[in-house]
């Protein structure tokens, strides 16, 4: 996995915005390297039922990404700053083995995905079908104690490629699409 995505913490801001062309003529304008260009993603989210996760504030899923083949085991929480991913060979190995463990799929999200990589940030253009397009800035570490240095690193990117502070969104796309 590309070191960008290497930690056990993660900052990421999630912009709303009105398509992905403005951006993206930023981000090649900035020098950005691009990652991967339109991925269908399915995040497949697990839980249990006698004691979910989301009242750990944590919440667990299966990525799957096509045509790059990326799969991934992603558990995010406890709280806004914690993220772990893993890659895995097999989606429907890992689904059967969370099932063996007690969690059950509770619902999928799909999206189109767009990864691009400017510096330490890595940007995400998605597209939504429910929801819409979003920017989302984000960069991993382990030390807990950069979190506020890369907070504003975060913002200051997303000033250079024109998003507004008016348009983050906080919510995850779990909570808009109300799961």
């Amino acid at each position: 996995m590309a070191e960008h995505f290497i930690g056990k913490y993660e900052v990421e801001y999630k912009f709303r915005i009105q398509g992905h062309e403005a951006i993206l003529q930023r981000l090649r304008s900035l020098g950005a390297t691009e990652f991967v260009a339109n991925n269908q993603e399915t995040d497949t989210y697990f839980d249990r039922t006698d004691s979910p996760l989301v009242h750990q504030a944590i919440s667990m899923s299966v990525r799957s990404m096509e045509p790059s083949g990326i799969k991934l085991w992603i558990v995010k929480g406890p709280g806004n700053d914690r993220c772990e991913a893993v890659k895995i060979e097999s989606v429907d190995k890992t689904h059967s083995m969370l099932k063996t463990l007690g969690y059950q799929a509770a619902f999928c999200i799909t999206k189109t995905r767009s990864i691009y990589f400017l510096g330490q940030f890595h940007i995400t253009l998605d597209k939504v079908s429910e929801l819409g397009d979003f920017a989302e800035i984000a960069v991993m570490t382990d030390d807990k104690h950069r979190l506020d240095d890369l907070k504003a690193g975060c913002l200051e990117l997303g000033e250079k490629l024109g998003l507004e502070h008016s348009d983050i969104e906080s919510r995850s796309y779990r909570q808009l699409l109300g799961y």
